[in-house]
């Protein structure tokens, strides 16, 4: 890398005419990337450095949508009742997903990249006690 850098350099230094500027990029795509910055903050309240990235959001999605999905059948076929102390014992499917949506909106747009990764393991240590707690009570 260092010598192709020292030839460009000379070569540039040697030729007063050649022109080394970049060529603006294109406008379609500055505003695509102006509308995912935009909505990536659209419910972000806290200033985050190091934000969590596409493949970590996605393992929280699949990990929080695993764990609803335990949760309703254990509380439908299994006589278990809901732990989450925001929740009645006994919250029905819509009460379930909805606190879901909301609360990971919030968190997949104010954590960050660390938080992110302590919650999947907690979330993914929910989802396996989620199975245990069904199969001892099912």
């Amino acid at each position: 890398m260092i010598p192709e850098t020292l030839l460009v350099t000379s070569l540039a230094l040697g030729t007063p005419d050649l022109d080394m500027t970049l060529p603006e990029p294109p406008r379609a795509e500055i505003q695509r990337i102006s509308q995912l910055e935009r909505e990536r903050k659209a419910f972000q309240f806290v200033d985050i450095d190091n934000p969590p990235t596409d493949q970590q959001l996605r393992v929280s999605k699949i990990l929080h949508t695993i764990d609803v999905a335990m949760t309703i059948y254990g509380l439908k076929n299994a006589n278990v009742k809901e732990g989450n102390p925001l929740l009645s014992e006994t919250p029905t499917d819509g009460q379930l997903i909805s606190q879901k949506a909301v609360l990971l909106t919030l968190v997949h747009h104010n954590f960050e990249e660390g938080q992110m990764i302590i919650l999947n393991w907690a979330t993914g240590i929910a989802v396996v006690r989620n199975a245990y707690v069904i199969n001892k009570y099912e």
